[in-house]
């Protein structure tokens, strides 16, 4: 893999004192290390981002924010590490996020505007980059949380509210390009994993990666200065028509050397206090005010800014949160495929996950010096010991509501117990969970069919890698981190948000049958005449992708004049020459999730007179239909009659598809799990 050629950022040779509680520290410990041979030596592979690889990072960017920001995306996703870590760093400073050392100097300044309370280590971008890359995510809940864990909302918002203010944010002509910027990246990041952030958002299909969740709780959370004249790089367009372009303040001179610790303080035009010369216009499309009409209560938002504790705790909890990457767990079967057993007692069916943590923060870190995190000792790199690791699977039932096989995969007997307690990690790092499928009765009867059961690891987050230290201190710039004592605060932002799960998706084939029925009837009202009895029934021993066997047609009309009257007055073209047909059907739907229509039979003159379609949701629905055999099942769709090709508006021709445990047109077949 590439790796950046850039080089650390060079310490000051003079330091100034801090004043006199400062740093005092957050010790950082490995609850319990196992180091193997080697351990000792400084992790890493990668360098902290540096000056010279943003800028050329940014070098064929376009002007507009927020095609700039997707194409950033493009290159954070991409195979190239160092690359990767660079735009990460372009697309945290283009949001307003300040990329700093841990030493104290600055490496990158957002342009015009920047957020006091949520500059970014280079240190820990390269961990940013990658924690992205590799899929590691974060639920709508647990970001809901951690917005009350850090103040900003007296409850948990509901997912809903969550996604409905983002997906909503920064879309306005005049939006400032630092919110166009980061609200194009969360939502082109949510893109490439095909996820569209709106109201209707499943929360189960959605998530945050951890780029996402830095960006989100920077912009929910901090305050917001203006960038004094030349400390930031080329000026961007606007995201569209009416952009307030005029700085405040432009010229204002620095303020005298802050020392070591202070650099990021003179940045801003306005050193004494960042926040006073943030204009209320110039902050248009700000992420605070898209989640204050969604959820927080009345004066919420006001209270919020006030709370200077709490904007030192969202700060401090975002980059514990970064440093936390450095905590991996990378989740492996020794196959990602298996078929039903044939006979008890066999184990070649067996699947075996392997959790690996290990501490890696990617560069040489020692000690975090400055700002949010000053005083924080970096554990050595290697393996976890002893940490526990959580078990949890996403999965169909197995054929509905079949007998037996209610999962596609479960827990051996002797590891059941890690699916509800978890399970600890050893010397090496890894904890496993091995997942047997039940096994067929009778063997190889009915169809071949698939499923997929996804398992989830992630680290308890009861407890964490590193014990924090009891005290945050003072540091003597006006840009804040006077955050004071917050150790018992930020633990429990921490607790409360755990760690970034891993997850695995693993095929299941299976003979069996997976049985739907699309069944109903009704009459046809054609105002002066009526059809007695139109219907449909159908069932597919294979799922929803059929094929559906079955009949469907009409009977009881008796022929007359009267009727094909009747008819041609509503639009339906009802064969004289005969009363009533029963036509067998055949379907094999080719698309899940959109209409299948199917041909049942011709009307008078071959024109056209009964057709059907079946259309199946795209999410599972738990609610029960009763058939009107007495038999319950759960809906998977909907099936239609149609009239001379069109729904017709006087009749109820319309019933759920569901899904049934038995039906004498599909074999018995039933599942049970052996004692292994």
């Amino acid at each position: 893999m590439n790796r950046a050629s850039a080089h650390r950022p060079r310490r000051r040779a003079a330091r100034a004192r801090w004043t006199a509680t400062v740093a005092t520290a957050i010790c950082a410990a490995l609850v319990t290390t196992a180091c193997t041979p080697g351990g000792d030596e400084p992790g890493g592979g990668a360098d902290p981002v540096d000056a010279t690889a943003i800028e050329a990072i940014a070098t064929d960017l376009p002007n507009d924010p927020v095609t700039a920001a997707e194409q950033l995306v493009a290159e954070i996703l991409a195979d190239d590490d160092a690359r990767s870590a660079a735009a990460t760093a372009e697309l945290l400073r283009r949001s307003g996020h300040a990329i700093v050392s841990v030493d104290g100097s600055v490496v990158a300044a957002p342009d015009h505007l920047a957020m006091i309370d949520a500059p970014v280590y280079a240190e820990l971008v390269p961990m940013l980059a990658e924690a992205t890359r590799s899929g590691d995510w974060y639920s709508i809940e647990q970001f809901a949380t951690l917005l009350t864990a850090v103040g900003l909302t007296d409850q948990d918002a509901a997912p809903v509210q969550v996604a409905a203010a983002i997906g909503g944010w920064a879309k306005e002509p005049g939006d400032h390009a630092i919110f166009a910027s980061a609200a194009a990246g969360v939502r082109a990041l949510a893109g490439q994993r095909q996820q569209v952030l709106y109201a209707g958002a499943d929360p189960a299909e959605v998530f945050f990666d951890p780029l996402q969740t830095t960006l989100l709780l920077g912009h929910a959370t901090s305050r917001f200065g203006e960038v004094a004249a030349g400390a930031g790089g080329p000026v961007p367009e606007a995201s569209g028509p009416g952009f307030i372009d005029a700085i405040l303040g432009v010229g204002v001179a620095h303020a005298a050397p802050a020392g070591a610790c202070g650099e990021f303080a003179s940045i801003f035009a306005s050193p004494d206090d960042p926040a006073v010369k943030a204009h209320s216009d110039f902050l248009k499309g700000e992420l605070k005010d898209r989640l204050a009409k969604e959820f927080l209560t009345e004066g919420g938002k006001e209270a919020f800014d006030k709370a200077n504790e709490a904007w030192g705790k969202a700060g401090a909890a975002a980059s514990a949160i970064m440093l936390l990457l450095a905590t991996r767990l990378d989740l492996s079967a020794d196959k990602t495929s298996t078929h039903f057993k044939h006979r008890a007692g066999t184990r070649d069916e067996h699947i075996t996950l392997t959790a690996t943590a290990r501490f890696d923060p990617k560069v040489a870190l020692e000690t975090i010096e400055c700002y949010s995190l000053a005083g924080m000792e970096v554990p050595k790199p290697g393996p976890m010991k002893d940490m526990t690791v959580r078990w949890s699977s996403q999965q169909p039932q197995v054929g509905g509501l079949q007998h037996g096989g209610a999962q596609l995969l479960k827990a051996i007997s002797a590891d059941s117990v890690k699916m509800d307690g978890g399970s600890k990690t050893g010397a090496d790092g890894t904890a496993t969970l091995e997942v047997k499928p039940p096994v067929e009765d009778p063997s190889g009867e009915g169809e071949q069919l698939k499923g997929k059961a996804t398992f989830i690891a992630s680290l308890d987050k009861e407890k964490f890698p590193f014990e924090l230290g009891d005290a945050y201190g003072f540091l003597a710039n006006a840009v804040g981190f006077a955050v004071g004592k917050t150790f018992d605060l930020l633990k429990d932002v921490l607790v409360k948000a755990g760690l970034p799960s891993q997850s695995i998706v693993l095929e299941v084939a299976y003979h069996g049958v997976d049985i739907i029925v699309a069944q109903g009837e009704n009459e046809v009202n054609l105002i002066l005449a009526k059809l007695p009895r139109v219907y449909v029934d159908l069932v597919s021993c294979a799922g929803v992708a059929g094929p559906f066997k079955g009949s469907a047609g009409y009977d009881g009309a008796t022929s007359s004049g009267m009727l094909q009257a009747a008819g041609g007055i509503t639009g339906v073209p009802v064969p004289s020459d005969f009363a009533g047909q029963d036509n067998p059907i055949s379907v094999l739907t080719n698309d899940r999730e959109g209409p299948n229509p199917f041909f049942i039979m011709t009307g008078e003159g071959g024109a056209q007179f009964l057709d059907g379609r079946l259309t199946f949701f795209p999410f599972l629905n738990a609610r029960a239909e009763i058939l009107a055999d007495g038999r319950v099942g759960r809906p998977v769709g909907e099936v239609e009659i149609l009239l001379g090709g069109s729904s017709f508006p006087f009749s109820d021709l319309s019933w759920p598809i569901v899904r049934v445990k038995e039906d004498p047109r599909c074999p018995k077949v039933s599942y049970f799990y052996d004692a292994l």
